[in-house]
C-alpha cells in the first residue's frame, strides 16, 4: 500500500508543476495592474514605477518565475500586498474554515443523496425514483451564491431560525482556544458546547447551499452503479441462496456500486472547495476562498497563486486517499497491487 501511495505521489509531481506554471500564466494576464490598484488614488508615475520595481513586475516574466519556483522549493509563496502577511500563513489561517465548511457539505451530500440512488435504484421507474431524480436535477441546477441567498432570506430574515451569516461563530461570542482551527473541535476539545452549538448553528446554511450542488452527482452515479450491480451475474447468484434481502442490497450490492461513488465525492469535494469561492462571501465566512476572491479583485498575485496551488495539493491528496480507499473497499484492487 505505502509504495502504491509513493506512486501516486510521484506521477503527481508533474501536474503540480503544470498547475503552478498555468497558475502564473494566468494571474500575469489578468486586467489591471497591481502596482497602480496598491499606488493609492491619485499615483504619480514615480510612485507606480517605484512600486512596480518593488513587486518585481519589471522583470522579464521568466525571470519573475524562475524567482518563484526557487522561492516555492524552499516554502516561500510570497507576501500577500494585501494583508502584509506571508500568503503561505494566511492559508493556514483560513484553510480549517475552508475544511469545516467542505467537509460538512459532503458529508450531508452523501448522507441524502447515497439512500437516494439506492431507493431509485430499488424502486426503478416509481413515484420515488422520479421524485429523487427530479430533487437530483433541481439541486444541481441551481446555483449556489443562490441557495445560499435563498436560505438566508427564509431561514434568517424571514423566519429567524438561524443566525446572522456573520462568519463561523457569533461576533459577541468567544471561540474556543485554537488547537485544530476547526470551531467544532476545539469546541469539543475545550469542553464549551456552547461555541459547538454557536458554531453548528452557523454552518448549517453554508453547507446545505454548498451540498446541494453535490448532491445531484452523487445521487445519479449511485443509483446507476446499484442498477449495474443488481444486474449482474453474481447478483442473481446470491439471489439464489435466499439470503436476507438487507444482506444483499447493502453488504453485496452497495459495496460493490461504491467504487464509483468514492471516485465522484473526490470530485465533488474538489469541486466544492472551488464553489466555495461564492458561498464564503455570501456568508462572510473567513476562508481560503474569501481570501482568493479579495485577491482576485486586487490582482494580488501571490495570494491568487497560493489559492490555486493549495486547492490543487488538496486535489491530489483526496485522489490519493481515494485509491487507498479503493483497496479497502474492492478486496481485488487491493490484490492487484
Amino acid at each position: 500500500m505505502l509504495r502504491s501511495v509513493l506512486k501516486r505521489v510521484a506521477f503527481a509531481v508533474p501536474t503540480i508543476f503544470g498547475v503552478v506554471l498555468v497558475s502564473f500564466a494566468l494571474t500575469r494576464l489578468l486586467p489591471g495592474d497591481p502596482a497602480v490598484y496598491f499606488a493609492g488614488a491619485a499615483p504619480t508615475p514615480e510612485a507606480i514605477v517605484d512600486i512596480r520595481k518593488a513587486m518585481h513586475l519589471d522583470r522579464p516574466l521568466w525571470e519573475q518565475f524562475g524567482s518563484y519556483i526557487v522561492n516555492l522549493l524552499h516554502g516561500d509563496l510570497g507576501k500577500s500586498l494585501i494583508t502584509g502577511q506571508p500568503v503561505i500563513k494566511d492559508l493556514a489561517a483560513r484553510m480549517p474554515a475552508t475544511l469545516e465548511l467542505t467537509g460538512l457539505s459532503l458529508l450531508i451530500a452523501l448522507l441524502v443523496s447515497i439512500p437516494l440512488g439506492v431507493i431509485g435504484a430499488l424502486r426503478k421507474g416509481s413515484l420515488i425514483d422520479h421524485a429523487s431524480r427530479f430533487f437530483s436535477t433541481t439541486a444541481l441546477s441551481m446555483p449556489s451564491f443562490f441557495t445560499g441567498l435563498l436560505l438566508v432570506f427564509v431561514f434568517y430574515y424571514l423566519l429567524g431560525l438561524a443566525p446572522a451569516p456573520l462568519g463561523r461563530i457569533d461576533p459577541l461570542g468567544l471561540p474556543p482556544p485554537v488547537r485544530s482551527g476547526l470551531i467544532l473541535i476545539d469546541g469539543f476539545l475545550a469542553g464549551d458546547y456552547e461555541s459547538v452549538a454557536d458554531g453548528l448553528a452557523h454552518l448549517v446554511l453554508p453547507s446545505i447551499a454548498l451540498a446541494l450542488s453535490g448532491i445531484g452527482p452523487l445521487t445519479r452515479i449511485t443509483r446507476g452503479a446499484m442498477l449495474t450491480v443488481l444486474s449482474s451475474d453474481f447478483m442473481r447468484a446470491a439471489r439464489s441462496y435466499d439470503m436476507p434481502r438487507w444482506r444483499l442490497i447493502y453488504v453485496y450490492a452497495l459495496r460493490n456500486a461504491l467504487l464509483p461513488v468514492l471516485t465522484t465525492a473526490g470530485f465533488v469535494f474538489s469541486f466544492l472547495i472551488s464553489a466555495n469561492v461564492v458561498v464564503e462571501k455570501v456568508f462572510s465566512w473567513p476562508g481560503i476562498g474569501s481570501y482568493a476572491l479579495e485577491a482576485l479583485v486586487a490582482s494580488d498575485y501571490a495570494a491568487v497563486q497560493g489559492f490555486v496551488l493549495s486547492v490543487a495539493l488538496l486535489y491530489v491528496l483526496i485522489n490519493i486517499l481515494i485509491d487507498v480507499l479503493y483497496g479497502i473497499v474492492d478486496v481485488r484492487v487491493r490484490l492487484a497491487e
